[in-house]
């Protein structure tokens, strides 16, 4: 498994920036990227109803004889992102060498609006709540144990994004480059690195906050761990 090339892997749930970020690597030039989610070119063991199990069983050989061949193999950065990588980060770690991982986390209450407006609108927001809960604490975990990692909140890339990518690049300097100030395809829309927050959250109701707050009262220390608050209480 030889490889002059570093992979770096976004760790991001869905509707919380890693498209964004994603778009922002890109702009190096020393990055290669695939044109869609890795998890879509292995689709028959990847992108399957099961992907969010950690346990899942994943030939990770096949998976990476096909994404090496659709990797540019002369750039030095192969980047990959795909949402339920998170769940099974220590396993890429394993087998890909020379990884590195950006780990990322947004508002829950973004979060939650976004999930459901997007794709989920069978689930309703304690539900919702109770998965972005799940998530945090496997990012709290992989910011623990994964040996090259790098972590920030969407909103700290939104507030600062020439601060992240001069953190990207003492992270991983083979990223040579990055230009936080270029327009980004992000859902079919050109935009710039801008918070998104306050323009969803504001689609949130009252009911809405409450089912979300009662999940979340019920993990304060998690929520301080990434600086948030709870809607309706102590702001967010």
């Amino acid at each position: 498994m030889a490889s002059a090339n570093k992979h770096l892997f976004i760790l991001c749930p869905p509707s919380s920036g890693s498209t964004l970020l994603w778009r922002l690597l890109q702009t190096s030039p020393r990055v290669s990227a695939f044109p869609a989610e890795g998890q879509t070119l292995v689709k028959d063991v990847l992108f399957i109803s099961d992907r969010w199990n950690p346990g899942l069983k994943i030939p990770w050989d096949q998976v990476r004889e096909k994404w090496r061949a659709a990797w540019d193999l002369s750039k030095p950065v192969l980047l990959e992102k795909s949402p339920p990588h998170l769940v099974r980060a220590r396993q890429l770690e394993e087998n890909f060498p020379d990884s590195h991982f950006v780990i990322m986390i947004r508002n829950p209450y973004a979060f939650c609006e976004g999930i459901r407006r997007r794709w989920r609108k069978d689930m309703d927001y304690a539900a919702l709540a109770r998965l972005w809960v799940d998530w945090a604490g496997r990012q709290v975990a992989n910011c623990h144990e994964l040996r090259h990692g790098l972590f920030f909140t969407y909103e700290e890339l939104c507030r600062d994004p020439q601060g992240a990518c001069r953190r990207l690049l003492r992270f991983l300097p083979e990223l040579e480059e990055l230009h936080p100030e270029m327009n980004f395809r992000v859902f079919e829309k050109n935009q710039n690195v801008e918070d998104l927050n306050s323009r969803q959250i504001a689609r949130l109701d009252v009911e809405d906050i409450r089912e979300i707050n009662r999940v979340l009262k019920g993990q304060p220390g998690l929520l301080a761990r990434f600086g948030y608050g709870f809607l309706g209480d102590a702001g967010a």
